[in-house]
């Protein structure tokens, strides 16, 4: 069995024997995901967790590399309790694995053992609870998280202490406390409940001269270290043993059946008083409202009643405050976030207290939290509590003092009770709501600081806090369930139009409905001004409204509402004045990248005015994260997106510097896709490039190896080809045809023939427009080259445009390669002949020009043309040479194709144990490529083989593996497999020295 302890230093153990927790950034994700256990925590989360607000630029990385290594370098049950989950991790601990849980059990079987007067069995639920402790909580690790949390914990077991010595002391066991709580007091010396029971238990002990020297020294250490006075319960304690008072001598009082409020059990100090609620076990949740504290009163045997610390009115005398404003018209969908704030209702120790519901402006946050708050009203009993906390405008923002001047006045504080300065507000303000199930709702707020003198220290109320910031501080602090709002779907954009304007309006205009929709791109505040609009003014209909939004230049005015000031403008207005300079700049250069997702790399370049970097600076990462924990930007696997109105909103704030950095992040593009292509294509000529930026020296070859290319290209390759189509709409035609050039060979590799075709073909037109012949002529084979892998007969006229202009431009090398590939689309158009005398042509031509990848390209196409003429030795005497020229040119990928080839002619004449080896070989060459074509392919030829030999089945198995792999990139050769699979055994005859009647593998 695998067992986690936290109180105390971080430990793992299976079956009692330690196993280690290497690496201190691995002890610490540990520790906070145990503290979290079998709960979602983000990413973000645990980055704030470990590095509060200076996380490095690669702390997500790091934390997903401390993450697999606990998966895969810890015990079976942790592996596989700790599960990646959409933007967080879960691990899952069961109740008897974990210290922490269990100390929070017996804690709370001693609770409901008080409530029942079970004493003694009380004591022994706290005795063994408090055993579990092995010296300071979360020892050796060292992260931002652990004081905070070690602080709550420690609350936690303080107050077991305190409900222990309580039983101890009403059983008349106070000389055996003493030691116990002598050795308390050395840990916390400013604890006054301890020096009160201490004190108590050396008087009862008869030693009344130690107990007065004890109160003494509390006196002058309070008076010397901090410059206070004893509470009031301390002095009267003093005095009634100065008196000799024989109610000192009387047992231990009764508990209280109710709980107590932290103030009155003396649970609120230092640090602790900012503690998430519900980290000290002095209340209940709202779900078991009478269920006793562990902490009891100290007695003071005076007759005369002692007054309470703060002008509280008894909870039976509070006025109920309801001061939820009215939800919102017309809400849609948002089930799963409903469903998650429900989570505050739970009542164990677990459930969080603080809920934070973070979006963009305009998002429907504060929508969210009122519709949730109204409709769970029932469940907090002593009222709800909202303000508008304006956090993002300068003028209206709201400060804590007069938001708990407020607050108290609605619990029934008279004004002339309320102390002034927020220190004693806030302390007011904790007592008063202590013993009360509430709600309150801190809306539009800004940041921690601004909410965390309002958030109350009780285990009874619960808090929904709505913030265009991420809050992550507050979320490592207390635990705070977190709940992300991104923009509506585009149906329920529509519906939300409909429950505003009516159905039969929207069911009227079925499509201008969804284009409106649409160009509200999805944010609620958006759509509710374009209804009210389409209310205010029904003559424009819902189709006129739509072609007035689809201007960009005039759609931000035109979603406005003229008579309250609501605009979205406006709201987005608000998130923009919290920017610094550099942080507003960086926003404003943003918006105008031409579309998609933007990089961090391309954010630099944007931003920078020196040279360009392939990647980013750790000053624009924190730029980038600052615009993030906002929602000016959202963060995807790939970079960094900007919701549609926001970024007309940047546009709209336009300066004269931003077309510059336009041109900057154009050359970042073309440079490093250059860049990818020498990799990719390293045998192909580079055209020169036209560029006004270039990368800086040390970055000019920013990629290693293939493998770095192609992860760069997989994650760019969207955002190139838009990039290359919004060029092409301004006719931008160096960018066009320099992008189109640099994303050739990816596409090509990866079989993404809709978009080589696409980008070939722009690429063209804008080489001829830019006056600039060789780049048209490398595009127009290109072209050719993706159709003829569709095996489109359109091929053959790019082919010719190519080789026309080589020719022209005196490049017979050039010229012979494009002819060499105008046969090989001929040979898959099935025209044998005429394919082999145009291939035997472009041959003699390459062989003038030495060994080329060109050359070994056409001596295995001619091959395998040969081949299907049924001339198989010349064909294997061209594959042979075919890989020695590949080989000696350094084209692993050209040798690989060439020897699958030979493979097929090999199975084709005989010889299958040996074409079906070389099949297979070619097959994990394939894979190691993730070249898919090619996968495909082999994936066909080695079940082909394998039928050959007899092994139906495994035949079989391989063809459908070649189907689902060809399907995947869409290729034709998917349907020659599916006729190979639906043929019985008998029916596919044995291949013979002709050839016989199997589909040839196409080249490509």
């Amino acid at each position: 069995m695998t067992t986690f302890s936290i109180l105390g230093p971080v430990e793992v153990r299976v079956d009692g024997y330690p196993v280690s927790v290497p690496r201190p950034r691995r002890r610490a994700v540990l520790a906070y995901l145990l503290l979290h256990a079998n709960d979602r925590v983000e990413t973000e989360q645990l980055i704030g967790a470990l590095w509060d607000a200076e996380p490095p630029r690669t702390a997500r990385a790091q934390v997903h590399s401390a993450v697999s290594a606990l998966r895969t370098g810890l015990p079976g049950t942790l592996g596989e309790g700790l599960v990646s989950q959409t933007s967080g991790y879960r691990l899952t601990v069961a109740a008897d694995q974990l210290d922490l849980t269990l100390f929070r059990r017996l804690t709370s079987a001693a609770r409901a053992q008080m409530a029942s007067r079970q004493f003694d069995t009380a004591v022994g639920s706290l005795r063994a609870a408090l055993a579990l402790w092995r010296g300071a909580a979360l020892a050796g690790v060292e992260a931002p998280f652990v004081e905070p949390a070690r602080t709550r914990l420690e609350e936690e077991r303080f107050s077991a202490y305190e409900a222990l010595a309580d039983l101890e002391m009403a059983a008349g066991r106070h000389v055996d406390l003493v030691p116990l709580l002598t050795g308390l007091l050395n840990e916390y010396p400013t604890r006054e409940s301890l020096v009160e029971r201490l004190a108590l238990a050396l008087y009862r002990g008869g030693r009344k001269t130690d107990a007065l020297a004890l109160v003494r020294k509390l006196r002058t250490l309070l008076a010397e270290e901090y410059g206070l006075d004893p509470e009031r319960s301390i002095v009267e304690l003093e005095n009634s043993m100065l008196r000799g008072d024989p109610a000192l001598e009387h047992q231990w009082p009764a508990m209280s059946a109710q709980p107590l409020s932290r103030s009155e059990a003396g649970a609120e100090t230092g640090a602790a008083a900012g503690a998430r609620p519900g980290a000290s076990t002095t209340g209940a949740a709202p779900a078991a409202p009478a269920a006793p504290t562990l902490t009891v009163p100290t007695p003071v045997p005076t007759p005369v009643p002692t007054p309470a610390p703060v002008p509280v009115p008894a909870a039976r005398t509070l006025p109920r405050p309801a001061q939820l404003p009215r939800a919102s018209a017309g809400f849609v969908g948002r089930a799963a976030e409903l469903s998650r704030l429900t989570r505050l209702l739970g009542s164990d120790n677990d459930s969080p207290y603080i809920a934070v519901v973070t979006g963009p402006a305009g998002v429907g946050k504060t929508a969210l939290a009122l519709l949730w708050a109204h409709r769970q009203a029932d469940a907090f009993p002593d009222g709800q509590l909202f303000v508008d906390l304006h956090g993002y405008d300068r003028i209206e923002a709201e400060n804590a003092d007069s938001v708990l001047e407020r607050f108290l006045l609605a619990l029934g504080i008279p004004g002339h009770d309320i102390p002034s300065g927020l220190p004693k507000r806030e302390d007011l303000f904790r007592s008063a709501v202590a013993n009360r199930r509430m709600l309150l709702v801190l809306d539009n707020a800004r940041d921690y600081q601004q909410i965390s003198p309002l958030l109350p220290g009780s285990a009874l109320s619960r808090t929904v806090i709505t913030s265009r910031a991420r809050m992550g501080s507050l979320v490592a602090d207390t635990g705070a369930l977190t709940v992300q709002l991104g923009v509506l779907p585009l149906d329920e954009s529509v519906e939300v139009l409909a429950r505003i304007v009516g159905p039969d309006a929207v069911a009227g205009a079925p499509d201008a409905s969804r284009e409106l929709a649409r160009l509200c791109a999805g944010l609620p505040l958006a759509l509710r001004i374009s209804a009210v609009r389409l209310l205010e003014e029904s003559t424009a209909g819902i189709a006129g409204l739509a072609a007035e939004l689809t201007s960009e230049e005039h759609r931000l005015s035109a979603l406005d509402l003229l008579d309250d000031g609501r605009t979205v403008s406006q709201a987005l207005e608000h998130s923009h004045r919290g920017l610094s300079a550099e942080q507003g700049r960086l926003f404003r250069l943003l918006s105008r990248h031409p579309v998609g997702t933007v990089s961090a790399a391309a954010a630099h370049a944007l931003a920078d005015h020196g040279e360009l970097r392939f990647a980013a600076t750790h000053a624009t990462q924190r730029l980038l994260r600052a615009l993030e924990a906002v929602y000016l930007l959202d963060q995807s696997t790939d970079g960094y997106q900007m919701h549609d109105l926001v970024r007309l909103y940047g546009r709209s704030r336009r300066e004269p510097d931003d077309d510059a950095a336009y041109g900057r992040v154009i050359d970042w593009y073309i440079s490093v896709a250059a860049a990818g292509f020498a990799v990719l294509a390293p045998t192909q000529p580079r055209l020169p490039a036209d560029v006004t930026h270039r990368l800086t020296t040390s970055d000019a070859e920013p990629f290693d190896g293939e493998a770095a290319a192609l992860a760069w290209f997989e994650e760019q390759i969207d955002n190139l080809v838009a990039v290359l189509r919004h060029a092409a709409e301004r006719e931008e035609h160096r960018v066009v045809w320099q992008i189109a050039v640099g994303v050739s060979p990816y596409l090509l590799r990866r079989h993404r023939l809709d978009a080589l075709v696409e980008t070939q073909r722009l690429g063209e037109r804008a080489a001829l427009g830019a006056d600039n012949p060789p780049a048209a002529a490398v595009l127009a084979n290109n072209l050719g080259i993706a159709y003829a892998m569709r095996q489109d007969p359109q091929a053959q006229e790019p082919f010719e445009r190519a080789a026309a202009i080589h020719r022209a431009l005196g490049d017979r090398r050039r010229a012979a390669g494009v002819m060499a590939n105008l046969g090989s689309l001929r040979y898959g158009l099935g025209m044998l002949s005429k394919a082999a005398e145009t291939q035997r042509r472009s041959l003699e031509e390459l062989r003038e020009f030495g060994h080329s990848q060109a050359l070994s390209a056409a001596l295995a196409n001619l091959g395998l043309t040969l081949s299907d003429l049924g001339r198989h030795d010349e064909a294997c005497k061209l594959y042979a040479e075919a890989i020695d020229v590949a080989e000696e040119c350094g084209a692993a990928q050209r040798a690989g194709y060439a020897r699958s080839q030979l493979a097929w002619v090999l199975l084709r004449v005989g010889q299958v144990d040996e074409g079906l080896a070389m099949s297979r070989a070619a097959l994990r060459y394939a894979q190691d490529q993730e070249d898919a074509l090619l996968l495909g392919r082999m994936q066909d030829q080695v079940g082909i083989g394998l039928a050959m030999l007899g092994a139906w089945p495994e035949a079989q198995a391989a063809w459908q593996q070649a189907v689902e792999t060809l399907d995947g990139i869409g290729s034709p050769e998917a349907e020659a497999v599916r006729a190979r699979l639906r043929a019985e055994p008998e029916a596919l005859p044995v291949v013979g020295p002709d050839g016989g009647l199997i589909t040839p593998i196409r080249s490509r």
